[in-house]
């Protein structure tokens, strides 16, 4: 009888050793991922300048700035006066995938651009950006 309780004893062990395993591997996958973005909506953007490339575009939105940047080059990006961002599925936008910019243009009428990548910028690289490119 006491080897029964001994064994037994031994399989909780063994079940709760594996169970911290368990849980150790999944904060390390959580540890690997990619930091989220802080989300923003449409209504806290209140200034936005682009780059001469009509690939990136830098968006004041509240107290932050973020980088968007485009698949490919987005025609009239750097010269419209006027630029949209289109958020689906809802007004708030916490990812690229969340995102298209809209670039009305006089010669091929609004044209869509999707959105690779959006990046949430430091303070510091913020700075670091050239005085033109600061939104």
């Amino acid at each position: 009888m006491h080897k029964l309780l001994l064994a037994a004893a031994l399989g909780s062990a063994t079940l709760i050793a594996g169970a911290s395993v368990t849980v150790a591997a999944a904060g390390d996958k959580q540890n690997q991922q990619a930091p989220k973005t802080d989300c923003f909506f449409n209504r806290q953007v209140h200034n936005y300048t682009t780059t001469n490339d009509d690939k990136t575009m830098y968006v004041r939105a509240g107290k932050n700035t973020y980088r968007l940047e485009t698949f490919g080059r987005c025609i009239d990006l750097s010269s419209a006066l006027n630029i949209g961002l289109d958020s689906h599925p809802s007004s708030s936008i916490c990812s690229a995938q969340d995102v298209t910019i809209v670039v009305p243009s006089s010669s091929m009428g609004s044209q869509r651009c999707a959105v690779r990548t959006l990046t949430k910028l430091t303070a510091a690289e913020v700075a670091a950006l050239p005085k033109g490119d600061r939104p």
